[in-house]
């Protein structure tokens, strides 16, 4: 297709037409060229003459997600040279053909005369940047959350027999040795773990596939902190941070091996954050009291503070402190559990450290 057979071109009055096509630049591209990249400077307009164009998105891995296709006739690029914003995809040559750029001042230029109708229009492309956008973090985190599944899902299956084995190895040690106290609490721990480990994958998986399903019975924070202290207390030794826990004799109705996911996240994030900050004194404070029909607990630690900017996000999926290691959901697991326990939680924090509260019902029924 020639240049002045571009049905963008075609809709130019034939009195500017000529004047405007000496603006424009006509480039010959191969699979795979790069027209424009994703967060660039969008300076102009693209107009498609032979050929297909694909748009992409980067994933954190550094690999591609597909997203769209054009193909000869069409043309792309107005959004960012009406908004003014960095290109929201990159967009390369899906096959050899041609494309014509039309610069910035010139798309602006061919316009001029029709003020009202570009207001509009700024405004209809900056509403469909914004959902486009939205859309594609949404459609990327889908992506993600699946493939987070699919793996664990896998992993369950692979370590079913051998998590097997130690357990039932766990069991006939306790049985042979069952007057030796330390042995005996050695094997139940290592039983614990064990079903800590398989739950917590459970979790991961669950929360993938958008499943909140909680088995409800009596919890006493009292027992639940004493069994969280037990799952822990060897790793807390070794972190030399001192955790103070006071259930205040409270209890609600909830699934408690989910509440001990809940504790394990918050309290653990809080001590990896002293350690990155190196203080020195390390204290977390963890203290549950009943007011009226609920039940708030406070998790509190003298850390550094959650970043701020991750504080507007620190609840979606995805969205981690800086950490080398972890799937960056636990505490978007942490929110689901607890609204699945039909609560809500919130935090304040500051450089001092920061302080969650989580409101839980006392009496909760099944639905």
């Amino acid at each position: 297709m020639k240049l002045e057979e571009h049905p963008f071109i075609q809709s130019i009055s034939p009195q500017r037409r000529e004047s405007i096509v000496q603006e424009i630049e006509v480039i010959e591209t191969q699979p795979g060229t790069t027209i424009f990249q994703e967060h660039s400077e969008p300076d102009a307009l693209y107009l498609i003459l032979d050929g297909d164009v694909t748009f992409t998105k980067a994933r954190n891995d550094g690999s591609k997600q597909y997203v769209s296709r054009s193909c000869s006739g069409s043309f792309f690029g107005e959004v960012g040279v009406f908004t003014g914003e960095k290109r929201a995809l990159g967009a390369e040559a899906g096959s050899a053909g041609c494309v014509a750029r039309v610069p910035e001042a010139t798309v602006k230029r061919i316009i001029e005369d029709s003020e009202p109708v570009k207001k509009i229009l700024e405004s209809v492309i900056s509403h469909l940047s914004s959902t486009t956008s939205h859309y594609l973090d949404e459609v990327m985190r889908t992506e993600k959350l699946t493939l987070v599944g699919t793996m664990v899902s896998s992993i369950i299956h692979d370590f079913k027999n051998p998590f097997s084995v130690i357990s039932l190895g766990a069991h006939i040690i306790q049985q042979k040795y069952k007057e030796d106290e330390k042995t005996v609490k050695i094997c139940q721990n290592m039983e614990l773990q064990i079903r800590r480990m398989v739950n917590m994958a459970n979790d991961l998986a669950a929360f993938s596939r958008g499943e909140h399903e909680i088995e409800i019975a009596y919890v006493a924070f009292d027992t639940l902190f004493e069994s969280f202290k037990e799952l822990n207390t060897p790793f807390f030794k070794e972190d030399q941070v001192e955790l103070d826990m006071c259930g205040g004799g409270a209890s609600t109705y909830g699934d408690a091996s989910r509440l001990l996911r809940v504790l394990q996240n918050l309290i653990g994030n809080a001590i990896d954050a002293i350690h990155h900050s190196e203080i020195e004194d390390g204290k977390i404070e963890v203290a549950a009291r009943e007011e009226g029909d609920s039940v708030v607990l406070i998790i509190k630690d003298n850390g550094p503070g959650i970043p701020p900017d991750i504080r507007a996000t620190f609840f979606e999926p995805f969205v981690t402190q800086g950490k080398s290691e972890g799937t960056g959901l636990g505490s978007a697991i942490v929110k689901s559990i607890v609204e699945a326990h039909r609560g809500n939680i919130s935090f304040e924090t500051s450089a001092r450290g920061t302080a969650f509260t989580i409101r839980l019902p006392k009496s909760l029924k099944p639905l």
